[in-house]
């Protein structure tokens, strides 16, 4: 029989281009590209994946390994992840190892978890009289877990100790005596359910199904549109843009109930972990089980469980934030990313990818519709409706026909004028004691996660701006303001160089202190804070967003996490804080963050009942703020699109972000030079702009230096020629590596 050759990538080398082993015949038929192998590379047993299966090789054969085997209880990457592993691995620069490792989130099931399982060991009919005798003997916590167990064919002893308050010590004396079994089980609970179990749901069965539905003219038209393209074989890309409270969420469902009926799956991307608690709940009252959920609360184990459910076709619906794109779904017919816009999408590890893209390019491979969601589009995907290249599919209208809130700017510089130094305007302030009284609900929102060193003035409220770049500049610890676009700086004024005010310092109040003053301004205020220091504990966020739906909590204060989809019924009234806060970060697109994170934060109030938004900032002039407040996607997207334009931002223009870094730092500003010099003299690169090498925000991490430079061009693929010709020439460095982020 004629040789059969694979080309495996090795894991954890800082090789880069496969290597050629001969595949044995007793397992020719379970080696498939994407699979993981071991294989002896050297003298050591490596682990590798295969990238390619080929009856020829120039390699002479008899130097030739063979594969040695392939590791149980590992799963591997299916085909289309391998070729979305590939195009990642061209895309953004990376090693063949490192792009693998990004489309297998998980590679390996941690050992089984046994676990105590507590069953009755009493006659059904005498159950009720035992109960009575343990509660006259005064044992009650036997009969409350005699009770429990009525219904139960068993349950882990993990709960009864948390949830019942009763022992281990109490079980034991209690199985002595004759009334319960404790035997152990090996446990693969679905990561669903404690979710359910939050809500009293004991299990899938008991999620209350949907109320019946009537979609309203211009969601039934968005479905419709769907349904007729993808009967028709005709896979696009959509803008789902509608105004919040449009009912977004209900368009897309029918378009996952479509497209199960036809025999496909679909995968539908959150922004959050924040978000799951409701977004599993909706999707589990349409779905039921059919749901898996994979994020990075989840443990190895229960990781494991939910992608083998997914290759085993036990879900048909897939929700997770970033990595639940890499999900090993078989018959993807449907991606949706809901909140496209949001910067929680973009990973700032290596490989620097934003989700939007690489679902694009899966969408691409598999022939699935993707499905772009938000009330805010980011300028890049509205254009790109607006050139056509993408279907637009409109709601401008509530879905419950409640009106948009009354939003009010405040003018915290006639605050000030006034003697108010409080964080609190004297509107807001009255407010909320208005909704205190009415027992109704508050959010405050405060941008703490967009928060960034600039310096602005509280009686102009300018930011000092980098005079070439129109972008905000970054105070940096030896009291020196730095563009992190072209590298201009200068020492920090001790004015306003506008007003010449002596109130000017880098700004920023975080959620925690936030907190305090609104304990001390409403004492009798039940308060709850949400930020990824409250959250950071597994279910936080879920339990806490449970809470304030409940109504147990009057004010919940939050950073970017309470305005991304939640929706409160008796939330009446949202305060955002500090405005400026997100306007002024260091970047192109802060009036984009500024116009999206307003606008959903003032969709929170009133999606059951009449609401307002207040909204407090230094600058209120500023059109982002503006057309926020109006609710205006095209008066925003008209003036950002002007700003872009004449800054030669995307998607006026492309730009590709090279960071180059090396432990030595003579051979990085040697390499990052030189690199430079070689663009500008290639004839077909003249028309690119290129700024730098200049000094990032952080100039040097783990030891290892860093040059930012920044190539502008508008034609995408001169950059991507670009990139290819800086990959050449760091072949002439040995310790030199570099990062590419596009757009």
């Amino acid at each position: 029989m004629k040789n059969l050759f694979a080309d495996i990538i090795i894991a954890n080398t800082n090789v880069d281009r496969p290597f050629t082993y001969i595949i044995p015949e007793k397992m020719r038929d379970s080696i498939i590209p994407g699979c993981p192998v071991l294989i002896e590379f050297g003298k050591i047993v490596k682990k590798g994946y295969v990238i390619d299966i080929r009856e020829n090789t120039n390699v002479d054969v008899s130097k030739l390994k063979s594969i040695l085997s392939i590791p149980e209880r590992e799963l591997s990457a299916d085909e289309n992840l391998l070729s979305l592993a590939i195009w990642i691995k061209h895309r953004y620069g990376v090693s063949f190892d490192k792009a693998i490792a990004t489309v297998m989130p998980v590679r390996s099931e941690a050992a089984e978890r046994v676990s105590n399982e507590i069953s009755l060991n009493i006659d059904a009919e005498c159950l009720d009289k035992k109960i009575e005798e343990l509660i006259k003997s005064r044992k009650t916590a036997w009969a409350r877990v005699l009770e429990e167990l009525k219904t139960k064919t068993s349950l882990p002893q993990s709960f009864i100790n948390k949830e019942l308050k009763v022992n281990s010590a109490t079980l034991k004396k209690m199985e002595e005596e004759g009334y319960i079994v404790i035997g152990s089980k090996k446990r693969k609970v679905n990561p669903l359910l404690p979710i359910l179990r939050s809500l009293g749901i004991e299990d899938f069965n008991d999620v209350i199904k949907p109320k019946e539905y009537t979609l309203n003219v211009e969601q039934e038209n968005a479905v419709n549109t769907f349904k007729c393209d993808f009967e028709n074989c005709s896979r696009n890309t959509y803008l789902l843009h509608g105004i919040t409270g449009s009912g977004k969420t209900l368009v897309f469902i029918n378009m996952i109930k479509y497209v199960i009926s036809k025999g496909y799956k679909a995968i539908v991307l959150i922004p959050e972990i924040s978000l799951t608690y409701q977004t599993v709940l909706r999707m589990a009252e349409h779905f039921g089980e059919r749901v898996a959920i994979i994020n990075s609360k989840l443990s190895k184990n229960e990781k494991f469980y939910q992608f083998e459910r997914i290759k085993n076709d036990d879900a048909d619906v897939i929700i997770g934030p970033r990595s639940a794109i890499f999900a090993p779904v078989k018959n993807l017919g449907l991606i949706v990313i809901d909140e496209e816009h949001d910067s929680a999408y973009k990973n700032e590890n290596v490989p620097t990818f934003n989700v939007r893209d690489v679902a694009q390019k899966l969408s691409e491979i598999t022939n699935a519709s993707l499905v772009l969601a938000s009330a805010t589009p980011t300028p890049e995907t509205y254009n790109r409706a607006m050139e056509k290249e993408i279907k637009l599919l409109e709601l401008k209208t509530r879905a419950k026909n409640t009106a948009l809130p009354k939003v009010s700017i405040v003018d915290m510089r006639d605050e000030l004028k006034r003697g108010n130094r409080s964080i609190f305007s004297d509107k807001l302030r009255t407010l909320i004691e208005d909704r205190l009284r009415k027992h109704e609900q508050i959010m405050l929102f405060m941008n703490r996660r967009g928060y960034s060193s600039f310096v602005s003035c509280r009686s102009c409220g300018e930011a000092i701006k980098c005079k070439h770049c129109d972008v905000t500049m970054t105070l940096h610890n030896n009291n020196r303001l730095v563009c992190h676009y072209c590298g201009y700086s200068i020492d920090l004024p001790k004015t306003c160089p506008s007003c010449n005010s002596k109130y000017i310092a880098n700004f920023g109040t975080g959620t925690q202190k936030l907190e305090a003053m609104t304990r001390a301004e409403f004492p009798n205020a039940k308060v709850l804070r949400m930020d990824t220091d409250s959250v950071s504990k597994k279910n936080s966020a879920n339990d806490m967003i449970r809470d304030f739906a409940k109504g147990d909590a009057d004010i919940l204060i939050g950073t970017q996490m309470i305005v991304k989809g939640h929706d409160f019924s008796n939330v009446t009234l949202v305060g955002i804080m500090a405005a400026d806060t997100s306007l002024y970060v260091s970047n192109y697109t802060s009036a984009q963050r500024t116009f999206e994170l307003l606008t959903q934060a003032a969709g929170r109030a009133g999606r059951a009942k009449d609401g307002e938004a207040v909204i407090q900032t230094y600058k209120p002039e500023n059109y982002a703020i503006v057309a926020a407040a109006a609710q205006d996607y095209k008066r925003y997207f008209d003036n950002e699109i002007a700003y872009r334009s004449l800054g030669g931002y995307p998607p006026a223009c492309h730009m590709l972000t090279v960071m180059f870094s090396s432990i030595k730092e003579e051979e990085l500003n040697k390499c990052a030079s030189e690199t430079v010099k070689i663009i500008k003299s290639e004839a077909t690169f003249k028309k690119s702009m290129i700024i730098g090498p200049t000094e990032p925000s952080v100039s040097k991490v783990k030891d290892y230096y860093r040059k930012l430079v920044y190539i502008k061009n508008a034609n995408y693929d001169i950059l991507l020629n670009i990139q290819k010709k800086i990959e050449e020439s760091l072949g002439n460095y040995r310790n030199v590596g570099a990062i590419y982020d596009f757009n």
